[in-house]
């Protein structure tokens, strides 16, 4: 059930990589609006050139093309290369994209430390599916010590983003979130809230 959530989670963030991107003018908006429409052979056209000369969005885009064969043939290959490129210059959701590309050893062999460290820098930056990778890797100890502590902060924080979006991840961030804390007493559950109020307080100013 796991592995399986692991993929549907993926696929659900997949065509939302691109998206706190948006608002830029320019051949990256035309590309952006290209690709909402479907239209991803237009996409590739205004966002190939773009990223080519170091543009981090459109690497993103390109990458998001290639992982998901959206317009061309699928290559974990060449989507591993262009979320490097984007993720060098501290893009969050690359960096969540080339996590669990390590997670699953797509297009890189699989290197689970690498994976949580990259896991760990996109969700400090509010990827929702990164917090929810990270949490369910202590919950269920893959790659990590089983942390019920941990596993309930990261899912806690997944289940929290209110996004139109990903209404699935959000129930099932909840779920486990909810599984983790009966293997946590009073004293432990409250020190995690207060750690989740300060987070969101902080983010707040």
């Amino acid at each position: 059930m796991i592995r399986r959530w692991n993929r549907v989670v993926t696929a659900l963030l997949l065509l939302a990589t691109v998206h706190p991107l948006e608002g830029l003018a320019g051949p990256y908006e035309d590309g952006d609006q290209a690709f909402r429409k479907k239209n991803y052979e237009a996409a590739l056209r205004h966002w190939q050139p773009m990223a080519v000369a170091g543009h981090s969005g459109a690497q993103l885009g390109v990458a998001t093309l290639y992982y998901g064969g959206l317009g061309v043939v699928a290559d974990y290959n060449v989507a591993f290369e262009w979320y490097s490129k984007a993720a060098d210059q501290a893009v969050p959701q690359a960096q969540y994209m080339l996590a669990a590309m390590y997670r699953d050893g797509k297009g890189v062999q699989q290197d689970h430390a690498t994976a949580v460290a990259m896991f760990r820098k996109a969700a400090d930056q509010d990827v929702q599916g990164a917090q929810y990778s990270l949490g369910l890797m202590y919950h269920t100890g893959e790659s990590l010590p089983v942390d019920h502590g941990e596993a309930y902060y990261w899912l806690s924080l997944a289940a929290r983003q209110q996004t139109k979006d990903n209404k699935q991840l959000r129930a099932t961030a909840a779920y486990f979130r909810d599984e983790s804390a009966r293997k946590l007493n009073a004293d432990q559950l409250a020190e995690l809230k207060r750690r989740l109020d300060e987070r969101q307080i902080a983010r707040s100013r």
